[in-house]
């Protein structure tokens, strides 16, 4: 075999051993040999590869790494001495491809290295699952969250998704990407509806990856018209008790001028005013909009000042005209 013969000449030189090409040889012995013979030459390969690796140019571990980074037998140790490579074309090929890396590995390369290593994680094909993906949307950046979003191999937990559904807000990107996962649960996705952009909201049965989603849009949106409407069925009650009050005379126009001021709803005040002074409440609202004092006082006067129904002298409140 062309592999050991390789070797065994590099051995029995008696000058200094090129670390570049003892690699290659060992690379090319070990990729050679499968099933019980690729387990034990691994051992010897792991040993002696690790042992020389940081003294090998980035070119000979680029190398090495495209030849075994889906290799099923390769030396766990090796495989993430790889992973965690400086040199990211070095590292991507063992993160994107290695079956021998275990959730561990992958979870503490998410932990401690850099940005484009966990875009490489979240692009790996061989599958993520949720122990993983959890630090990814902790720790990564736009392009990693939308990137392990965007792949439906990588398993999300509940709590992953709302971290994604959190920092989607201000992120359309991120926001077509959590609607097209099939698997996105109900209740981060109803917290996703109320900010989704426009134009995905107009694409949603379209591009949604999950049915479910497009009804729950549906109920959300029903929800906020049943929601609107009781606000506004509250206001119209405000409005009318406080009209009864005044006619009772439970309350002086200066408390509910107060009331509604206090409370920022000076479009009820509005329609108090127009009903009480007997003019359009389109008028009133401009009116109180505008904050021009004089035409309110003059409202507040219809009312204050009016005919007594018993006399016909007039009264301004509890103290009269005078």
């Amino acid at each position: 075999m062309q592999a050991l013969e390789r070797l065994t000449e590099l051995a029995s030189n008696g000058g200094e051993v090129d670390r570049g090409e003892l690699v290659e040889a060992l690379t090319d012995l070990f990729v050679a040999f499968n099933g019980a013979k690729a387990d034990k030459l691994g051992l010897l390969f792991g040993t002696v590869v690790s042992g020389i690796i940081d003294h090998l140019e980035d070119e000979s571990r680029k190398i090495l790494a495209e030849r075994v980074g889906d290799h099923d037998r390769l030396p766990r140790v090796l495989a993430k001495r790889l992973a965690e490579d400086d040199v990211i074309e070095i590292a991507r090929k063992i993160i994107e491809n290695s079956t021998v890396l275990t959730t561990e590995d992958l979870v503490s390369i998410a932990e401690t290295q850099s940005q484009d290593h966990l875009l490489a994680l979240a692009e790996r094909s061989n599958g993520l699952n949720a122990m993983v993906t959890d630090v990814l949307v902790r720790r990564g950046s736009s392009e990693v969250l939308k990137t392990v979003t965007d792949n439906e191999q990588a398993s999300i937990s509940i709590d992953g998704f709302d971290v994604l559904v959190g920092k989607a807000r201000k992120d359309t990107d991120l926001q077509e990407a959590l609607v097209k996962r099939s698997d996105l649960p109900p209740d981060p996705a109803k917290r996703l509806i109320p900010f989704l952009d426009k134009g995905i909201r107009e694409r949603l049965e379209e591009i949604a990856g999950n049915p479910r989603l497009v009804e729950l849009f549906s109920q959300v949106a029903a929800e906020k018209v049943r929601s609107q409407l009781r606000e506004f069925g509250a206001a119209q009650t405000q409005t009318d008790q406080a009209i009864v009050a005044l006619q009772t005379g439970k309350a002086t126009i200066d408390d509910v001028v107060i009331f509604f001021s206090k409370n920022d709803k000076p479009v009820d005040l509005a329609l108090v005013l127009a009903k009480i002074g007997n003019v359009a409440e389109a008028v009133a609202t401009r009116l109180v909009l505008k904050g021009d004092d004089a035409p309110l006082i003059l409202l507040c006067r219809a009312w204050t000042c009016r005919p007594r129904r018993s006399t016909t002298s007039s009264r301004c409140g509890p103290a009269g005209c005078g």
